[in-house]
């Protein structure tokens, strides 16, 4: 009997360590994924676009001066951003201004 006592008792106590060792990985795990989280959080900054900046936005209009800046500072992305050429764009624009 005294055998089944001791056992129940190591069984207790060592659920309960694993508990803890559990509660400790899962502390580990959140601060290493904030970290990383703050991490990626700075190198995104980096690759953010000139044209994107808050200041410009609150500036100038959204849409319209987006259109121009984008073709000015950056007619790259001015196509991948429409999917279209500049040209293109042009004729479709055009079209709608005579047309209204």
């Amino acid at each position: 009997m005294e055998d089944i006592q001791r056992l129940k008792l190591q069984y207790v106590a060592d659920r309960a360590n694993q508990e803890v060792v559990q509660q400790q990985l899962n502390i580990h795990r959140f601060l290493r994924g904030r970290l990383r989280w703050r991490r990626g959080a700075r190198a995104r900054n980096i690759w953010r676009r000139p044209w994107l900046h808050p200041g410009r936005r609150r500036q100038f209009g959204i849409y319209d001066q987006l259109m121009v800046e984008l073709r000015r500072e950056d007619p790259g992305t001015f196509k991948k951003f429409l999917r279209m050429s500049t040209e293109m764009y042009d004729d479709i624009w055009e079209g709608f201004v005579i047309a209204s």
